[in-house]
This record gives structure tokens, C-alpha cells and sequence, in this order.
């Protein structure tokens, strides 16, 4: 039997249809790129939009493609969420699944539950054709079972305003007709905002304050006061550069992807102290200058087999840190240095030094352990101007991580 849905335009859905939009202003929107959502009606006698209590929807699509995303989720007669299906448009304008989840669960499962409890699978795949599945047949409270293969994600052609019947077919639903819907028993919300918006990765939004001696910036509703400091300068004879716990150098040396003209560079430290502390104090970040250039924009330092589009909401590719300090290194003697742990044993919260006979310069790694995102300042010509190891002292509340440290640090 086909099956037979109508479209809703909106902002969004939220138990309701948040913003509603004419079908010409959606597919404006389509056009431009700009965020908009699909609901997704059965279609019922007389062709009137209906479900089965007449208030919930067989499937919304969130649409963003100015940041390449798009996103499917299905709902049982229940109204609970049964599967989710994310994609990403590449460069060259297909689609490729990126995350896949179920629920399925017995009817008494409801509410907030449903999607705690009900037994899940998850489906990730990496556009350089890894796929990882998680089974958890009790949902967050049993056990769980992770398996990684190589496999390249399924893809597709981006579809036509109003053609999502590809889509579907992706999530299971073969041979669909879909239709704009005239009346529909939804209920309807007006809102300030759409209640979603596309999973963008960590930004480096506030990276070029941190160089700014004076700036203040609160943690805890306590006030620091950042500065800055020559930390040393950094041979590069092979252009390429590694950003690493220096104690982890045997097992994380892999340089970035990018590569600059052979050379010694100045590294500048951003140490921030606590206003009603003076004492304390840490390192925000450490810079590489390449040039004396205006920085005009700003990305992810990335190493092989890395793709920004496999990242979520906040998500970034980083360094492990094991040891609490960090390092600027070059490739080549990244992987010839020796022991260093006696040049770094008396490393406090806020210490920087040249070691390792001068081919290194580490500093002390922010809060500790964990992983940091490398940016690259590029000037108006699109040339490199510098590296920024961002320590992430100010870090925003949804920042996640893709690390690439030591073992104890991957993700």
C-alpha cells in the first residue's frame, strides 16, 4: 500500500507547529539555505492531513543547507520518536548519512521514558568510510555492545524542494507520495524562535581576545585578567607542525595537514589570572606567528582522515592531553625527541619553556587533562598567518570532543 503523507511548513515542530510558513516561504528558504522544517502528515479520507489521534505527525525534516545538514525523524502512532536519520551535504552536493538511531520498546513505555529505556542502535559513519554501531537493548540502563568496520556511508543526491521521497526511502518508507496539505488538525504554536537549530561545530569565536592583554573574562562569577608572554622560538624545519602532550610524543605525533615554509617562529603565550588571586594562574592558549599578517578568518587545524563534517553540535578534533602540559613541535623531531620527562617534571599551572634541546616549546595545558582544538589564523590572501592551541579556559557549555591524543584520551 502506498503511503500517502502531506506537508506542513514551519519553524520547527515542538509538540506543536512552532511558526508555520506558507509553502512559496519555505521553499525561499530551501533556496537560500536558511533553516526551516517539514511535518509530515498521513493523509486521511477525503485527503484532510490527519494521525491517529489527529494531533501528532508521521515524520518531521529539519533542513538547514547553508550548514550542509539535514535531519529525518520518524514517530510511532504513540507519538514517540522511532528513528532519527541525519545527513550532511558534501562539497561536491550529495548527501551522506551520517548518524543513525532507533527505539523500540513495548507500549507502556512511554513519555520521557520511551527514549531512555527502549532497546536503541546507533549507526555512525565518518565520511572516510568508518562505521560504528552501538547496540543497547535496555536502553541508557543494560549494558552496551560497540563494533567498528570499515564501510563508506550511504549516499544520495540532494532533493528537489518537496521531493523528499528519498529520504524516506533511506529511513524505509519505499514508494511514499507526499503532497502540500491544506486543513490539518495540528496543533499551533507561535514562538520567538524555531525550537532547533543545525548541529554547527565548536567555533573560535572568542580566540583573538585571548591575545589581548587586559581583557577580562568571568568563570564561576570570578573574574580573570588575561596577559601575554614570549614563550620561545620554535624551529620548523620540515613545515609541519604537531600540536601534542609532550609526554605522549611516541604515541601522538601526527602533524597537521596543513603545511607552512620552513623556518623558526615566535610563540606567544595567553595567561590568565584570577583577579582576587593573583597567585593563580593559567594558560589560556599558545600561539604560533607565521606572519605578522591581520588574522581575517579562522578554522580547524586538521590531521589525515579528519573531516569537518563529521562533527556534531559543539564537537571538534583535538589533542589528548594525559600529562597536563602541551606542545608546538615539529614533525620531524616529533618523532626523534627523547624522554622528556625531566625537562617537564617542575611544570606549574602557569609554566612555559623551550625544551627538549630547544626543538620544542610546552606550556602548561589550561584547566589539565583533557583534548583542544588547534585554529589556524589565515590573513586577507588566504595565506597562514598562525597557529592557535586554544586551552579551552572559557570553554562553551555544549563543547564535545573528537580527540586524536594519547589512548587514554580516544574518543
Amino acid at each position: 500500500m502506498t503511503l500517502t503523507l502531506a506537508a506542513v511548513y514551519a519553524d520547527g515542530w515542538d509538540d506543536a507547529v512552532v511558526n508555520p510558513l506558507a509553502p512559496a516561504a519555505a521553499r525561499a528558504r530551501d533556496a537560500a539555505g536558511e533553516p526551516y522544517s517539514v511535518v509530515l502528515l498521513r493523509t486521511g479520507t477525503g485527503g484532510m492531513a490527519t494521525a491517529p489521534d489527529g494531533r501528532r505527525p508521521y515524520a518531521v525534516l529539519d533542513l538547514a543547507w547553508a550548514d550542509n545538514y539535514c535531519q529525518l525523524a520518524r514517530f510511532d502512532a504513540a507519538g514517540r520518536r522511532i528513528s532519527r536519520h541525519e545527513l550532511r551535504r558534501t562539497p561536491d552536493g550529495d548527501l551522506f548519512l551520517r548518524e543513525v538511531q532507533t527505539w523500540s520498546g513495548p507500549p507502556e513505555l512511554d513519555g520521557p521514558e520511551f527514549p531512555r529505556a527502549a532497546a536503541r542502535h546507533t549507526t555512525t559513519y565518518l565520511l572516510a568510510g568508518e562505521r560504528t554501531d552501538i547496540d543497547e537493548p535496555q536502553g541508557d540502563r543494560g549494558p552496551r555492545r560497540d563494533s567498528i568496520r570499515r564501510e563508506q556511508p550511504p549516499r544520495l543526491p540532494r532533493p528537489d524542494f518537496g521531493r523528499w521521497q528519498a529520504l524516506l526511502a533511506l529511513a524505509g518508507d519505499e514508494g511514499c507520495e507526499i503532497a502540500e496539505a491544506g486543513d490539518h488538525a495540528l496543533p499551533v504554536r507561535r514562538a520567538d524562535g524555531p525550537p532547533w537549530r543545525p548541529p554547527r561545530p565548536l567555533r573560535p569565536d572568542q580566540v583573538a581576545e585571548l591575545f589581548r592583554a587586559g581583557t577580562e573574562r568571568s568563570i564561576r562569577d570570578r573574574r580573570l585578567r588575561l596577559s601575554t608572554a614570549p614563550a620561545g622560538m620554535l624551529p620548523l624545519p620540515s613545515g609541519r607542525l604537531v600540536a601534542a602532550d609532550p609526554a605522549w610524543l611516541r604515541y601522538d605525533n601526527e602533524p597537521f595537514t596543513v603545511t607552512v615554509a620552513p623556518g623558526t617562529y615566535p610563540v606567544t603565550v595567553s595567561i590568565a589570572t584570577f583577579v582576587d588571586d593573583p597567585e593563580h594562574r593559567r594558560i589560556a592558549a599558545a600561539r604560533l606567528d607565521v606572519t605578522d599578517r591581520r588574522v581575517v578568518s579562522r578554522e580547524l587545524a586538521l590531521r589525515d582522515g579528519q573531516d569537518p563534517l563529521d562533527l556534531g553540535a559543539g564537537e571538534f578534533f583535538g589533542f589528548g592531553v594525559d600529562a597536563g602540559m602541551a606542545c608546538f613541535v615539529d614533525a620531524e623531531a616529533a618523532a626523534r625527541l627523547p624522554e622528556l620527562d625531566s625537562d617537564l617534571e617542575t611544570f606549574d599551572t602557569d609554566s612555559y619553556a623551550v625544551v627538549g634541546d630547544g626543538a620544542l616549546v610546552a606550556w602548561a595545558s589550561g584547566w589539565g587533562d583533557g583534548a583542544y582544538p588547534t585554529w589556524i589564523g589565515r590573513d586577507s590572501s588566504g595565506e597562514i598567518a598562525c597557529f592557535v592551541a586554544d586551552m579551552l579556559l572559557f570553554p562553551p557549555a555544549e563543547a564535545e570532543t573528537r580527540t586524536t591524543g594519547p589512548p587514554a584520551m580516544m574518543s
